[in-house]
């Protein structure tokens, strides 16, 4: 036989400490275990407290308890074979006093626990109105203070908290009944590292554990010394750790009980009691509370049941409105900022950014300059991707995100780079922690190891620069979103690529032939001697099919650009200039009555297409004409860059293009843009070709407001 006698936990192996094999239990009662009918281990205390010494291998039949004990003990462990894991009670008389009897099945022993009654068993009888009132109430914080307030009047302990666990582990004390002399726990926060996760994990499969006496003297357990170690994990004597009971000595805590709150089967949080001088509870007092704290989860668990249904019923609502929204809509981001405060509250989010191509918006007050520059950051791994602080963005963008460190990005359409991005604030915020947050090293006779915090006096933490957390339950939603998203980019873009076809193949077919007929009748009517009464028809003729000719050469480059083919462009020394007055005095002829001003600075030599650069110029022209208020002039310029190219510019008369439609000048099918008289019949496609032109060349292409002027302006290179 061999007594095992717990050693005290180094700083190497705390984290790791076996606190469910501590080989002792706590003095205030007695354990016997058996493996296969026969006895295998009991504690130290066993002969003075029943008289007689056990033997090891000795038959359960032959054990000398008194009275009926052994018959009342036996019926009990073939009720707790039925549940293994799972303790049953019963009262047993012994010495002419009550004793609480416990026995569970577990890792193939059945292990009988007895303790004395110290106090009178009085009746509950405010049972039944408790657990109506913990059914009963609607929010979290009045089911949690219906508890605490119950567990206290049936126990007589000096303080009852109700203790809830964080996304980061740290508890936070949620509810509180308490004597008056003793000051309030309330809201203090207790660091994850206070209950370690092995305690987790005994707190979940041992839902109740009491300590009586904190300055208790451990009984040490007795067994066969090749046996492995007794597993007390759902013992209800089960010894604790030095760690913990100095941890309640510094407290100033003379008994502890702790009752588990698990909701979902993960444990949710604690009832935690305490009281300034030894108390000890009858265990079927402590039975009634295990049960208050399973009715108590299952409350819990109804209140967030009902909170997801609230928030599932409204993103399922809100799908289905996106849904026919996106239909709809010009473009996806219009869809989406129609419906911002919807999607705001779904994600549970400050603002969002949605980008899509080159067009980046934001529904609150974020500087477009952040919003560019987070729409365009790289966002890898599982979707929605998610930052919470400012550590999770990339170095170069901390400096500009200010108060804005938490994201949730939706990607929605991939092929066209449409992102939708749930921004949380910096949660600033002053963290009351139940003493400052760290355990002490300090050496003692074996070495290094953590001792627990001295002082529990009220230590404040300044926290920033990290948002609320993004939960499970907001990533589900967001994943919702992005999926239907998504699928509603894919149809469209069916639908979209499905258009093209058929406008290329009307294009390309259809009209080719009718033009070429148009074009022959109206060579011919031009020829007519009587030009009286053929000119003005075949000036009509010649003006609608140069309109078709350009429809099809824009489509056509369209469908190149598209597929990611180069343009046709034949690069070769030209004069810039000359090609612009060309072009300027062929834009006069046509047009009478419309007045353009040109400005050069001379000759203008560059590398490039003529024809192209000519269809460039010739499309913000156009654009200015048609859009320019009428009557005004249209000015165009071109001078040189300073590097060798040259910048050519098209100013007209108009109101500032909104900020919105700016984002997205130059993208094609601009269908969301009014459109002036000359131009009902464009495709949107002038700005797009052009940018692509500008591009092929080595140039950009952009636009400005100089009030009274709407600019647009391209360079070329040398």
């Amino acid at each position: 036989m061999e007594r095992l006698e717990p050693s005290f936990p180094t700083l190497q192996s705390c984290a790791d400490e076996p606190i469910h094999i501590p080989g002792s239990i706590q003095p205030h009662g007695l354990l016997l275990a058996l493996r296969e009918g026969r006895i295998a281990a009991w504690s130290d205390n066993v002969p003075a407290l029943l008289g007689f010494q056990p033997a090891l291998g000795l038959p359960w039949q032959e054990l000398a308890l008194p009275g009926t004990v052994h018959s009342e003990l036996t019926l009990l462990a073939d009720e707790a074979a039925l549940t293994p894991g799972m303790p049953a009670f019963c009262e047993v008389e012994l010495g002419g006093r009550p004793h609480d009897a416990v026995v569970h099945v577990h890792d193939h022993h059945t292990l009988i626990e007895i303790e004395p009654r110290t106090q009178p068993l009085a009746p509950l009888s405010s049972q039944a109105r408790v657990y109506d009132r913990v059914r009963r109430a609607g929010s979290m914080e009045a089911v949690l203070q219906v508890a605490v307030d119950a567990i206290r009047a049936w126990t007589g302990f000096d303080r009852v908290m109700a203790y809830r666990f964080r996304h980061d582990d740290s508890g936070e004390v949620e509810a509180e009944a308490k004597s008056d002399a003793l000051s309030s726990y309330r809201g203090l926060r207790y660091p994850a590292s206070d209950i370690p996760a092995q305690a987790r994990r005994l707190y979940l499969l041992n839902t109740l554990r009491l300590i009586p006496h904190v300055s208790y003297r451990a009984v040490a357990l007795v067994g066969h010394p090749d046996a492995p170690p007794l597993d007390l994990t759902h013992s209800v004597l089960r010894s604790v750790s030095p760690i913990h009971v100095e941890y309640l000595h510094n407290m100033g805590v003379g008994a502890s009980m702790s009752v588990s709150i698990v909701v979902n089967d993960k444990l949710w949080g604690l009832i935690a009691c305490h009281h300034m001088s030894s108390l000890q509870v009858p265990y079927p007092v402590r039975s009634d509370c295990d049960v208050l704290a399973n009715i108590l989860s299952s409350a819990i668990a109804t209140i967030e049941a009902r909170e997801f249904a609230r928030r599932q019923a409204d993103t399922a609502s809100l799908i289905g409105e996106l849904a026919g929204d996106l239909s709809i809509a010009d473009d996806a981001i219009t869809a989406l900022l129609g419906q911002s405060p919807r999607l705001r509250e779904v994600l549970r989010a400050d603002t969002l950014v949605l980008a899509q191509q080159s067009k980046v918006v934001s529904d609150g007050d974020l500087p477009q300059e952040l919003a560019v520059a987070i729409a365009t950051v790289p966002w890898t791994g599982d979707m929605p991707a998610l930052r919470s602080c400012s550590d999770d963005w990339p170095q170069e963008l901390r400096p500009l995100l200010g108060q804005w460190v938490g994201a949730m990005c939706i990607p929605f359409d991939a092929s066209n780079g449409g992102r939708l991005i749930a921004l949380r604030k910096e949660q600033r915020e002053t963290v009351r922690w139940a003493g400052q947050p760290d355990k002490v090293v300090a050496r003692g006779p074996n070495g290094p190891r953590l001792t627990p915090r001295g002082s529990f006096t009220e230590w404040r933490e300044q926290v920033k620069d990290c948002a609320e957390p993004w939960t499970e339950t907001d990533v589900r939603f967001g994943k919702q979103l992005m999926l239907e998203l998504q699928r509603t980019a894919a149809a469209r873009h069916a639908e979209v690529e499905q258009a093209r076809r058929n406008l290329l193949a009307m294009l390309g077919h259809d009209l080719r032939d009718p033009l070429q007929a148009i074009q022959m009748v109206a060579g011919v009517l031009k020829r007519e001697p009587d030009p009286a009464q053929t000119g003005r028809l075949g000036a009509r003729l010649d003006a609608s099919s140069g309109r078709m000719h350009r429809l099809i050469t824009q489509v056509l480059d369209f469908s190149r650009a598209e597929v990611g083919m180069q343009l046709h462009t034949e690069l070769r020394s030209l004069d810039l200039e000359a090609l612009l007055l060309d072009l300027v005095e062929e834009v006069r002829m046509g047009h009478p009555g419309f007045e353009i001003v040109a400005r050069t600075a001379g000759p203008a030599m560059v590398n490039g297409d003529s024809v192209r650069l000519a269809q460039a110029m010739s499309n913000l022209i156009a654009n200015a004409r048609n859009y320019g208020a009428p009557g005004r002039p249209v000015a165009v310029s071109l001078e040189p860059t300073g590097d060798g190219g040259q910048r050519f510019s098209v100013a007209n008369e108009a109101d500032e293009i909104p900020a919105v439609v700016a984002t997205e000048l130059f993208e094609p099918f601009k269908r969301g843009l009014e459109r002036g008289a000359p131009n009902r019949s464009g495709l949107g496609l002038g700005l797009y070709i052009t940018r692509r032109i500008v591009e092929e060349h080595g140039g950009t292409l952009g636009y400005r407001y100089e009030a009274p002027n709407v600019v647009f302006e391209f360079t070329v290179a040398g």
